[in-house]
């Protein structure tokens, strides 16, 4: 079972929050500091993060991944994955080190990142 549109939907709904949310910030407080320059690489590194996540798993199932243990043929699920990971975790530190209300948004987003990483490999066991 591949990710489906309403797990997209979570990862996008909760980041474009977050993005509004900065922007009114910026409007708000428009002085520029090393905090500002943290929270958009936050919400930048999400962003990919969640591509990666979807590419990663795209690749892992069709190359024949499984939960069950088996390990499918090479492919690009090899280094997206890592990839994906550090760029979730880089995300998260970002956003402890921003700047706005908007921070509030990353770590609900990092929950729902996380649920629908264990629902995907639940959903793949049936």
């Amino acid at each position: 079972m591949l990710p489906g549109n309403w797990e997209t939907g979570v990862y996008c709904s909760l980041l474009l929050a977050a993005w509004r949310r900065y922007d009114r910030n910026m409007v708000e407080a428009p002085t520029s500091s090393w905090r500002t320059y943290c929270g958009k690489a936050a919400l930048i590194l999400a962003i990919c993060s969640m591509l990666l996540e979807l590419v990663f798993y795209y690749s892992w199932f069709h190359n024949g991944g499984s939960p069950h243990g088996l390990m499918p043929s090479p492919g690009i699920w090899k280094f997206v994955g890592r990839i994906a990971f550090w760029t979730f975790s880089v995300s998260l530190v970002f956003a402890a080190f921003g700047k706005g209300k908007w921070r509030i948004f990353i770590p609900i987003w990092a929950v729902a990142y996380a649920f629908v990483v264990y629902m995907i490999a639940m959903l793949e066991m049936d």
